[in-house]
């Protein structure tokens, strides 16, 4: 019996209760997140059962999840997507990644943050890198991300945020744990 069951069952929650939570999530994960057309990893990008895994890791504490959407007529970068001349007819083009990098870059570094760019993740890259003294590190995806990246790297990062920028009017964060979770191997654990 894995940890996670364990927690489930010692709280006494019924398993369709569970079930139903993991699935609210999944539904969620599926129209938050902008999949990556190119460079899909076969068999996990696709697979319904990554947008699981990554529902189990919110669902049973290991990462918490957010969405942020903005007020009508705003953007969540105090309209620096109008200074940059970003229109919504534009999504995700090259273009339009460029300019939501800007965009996110200048939100930042007005705040006294240090913003690098690609910066190497334990899968793949992010967007930028985003660091300050006393915060945690955030990683940025602009557009369309890898569903499978995102698992793995939830799983990998330890004390970060992956912030998704699917447009200009949402954000999904993700805060990873203070500690390593090893999720693989907590399943495969003998009582």
């Amino acid at each position: 019996m894995s940890s996670t069951i364990r927690d489930f069952t010692g709280k006494g929650l019924p398993w369709h209760t569970v079930e139903e939570a993991i699935n609210r999530e999944i539904e969620w994960l599926e129209r938050a997140i902008e999949q990556t057309v190119i460079g899909k990893v076969p068999g996990c990008d696709d697979c319904r059962y990554t947008y699981r895994k990554i529902a189990l890791l919110i669902v049973t504490g290991k990462i918490k999840a957010k969405e942020f959407i903005a007020r009508d007529g705003h953007d969540l970068w105090n309209d620096l997507t109008q200074k940059h001349g970003i229109k919504k007819s534009a999504h995700h083009g090259g273009v339009w990644h460029r300019k939501m990098m800007d965009v996110v870059t200048e939100y930042f570094a007005n705040q006294g943050f240090e913003v690098i760019t690609e910066p190497f993740l334990s899968q793949g890259r992010a967007d930028l890198g985003i660091y300050k003294e006393g915060h945690m590190d955030l990683f940025v995806e602009v557009g369309t991300t890898s569903a499978y990246k995102l698992w793995w790297n939830l799983q990998m990062l330890v004390n970060s945020k992956i912030l998704l920028v699917p447009d200009e009017k949402r954000a999904i964060e993700f805060t990873c744990p203070n500690e390593q979770q090893d999720i693989v191997g907590s399943t495969l654990k003998k009582d």
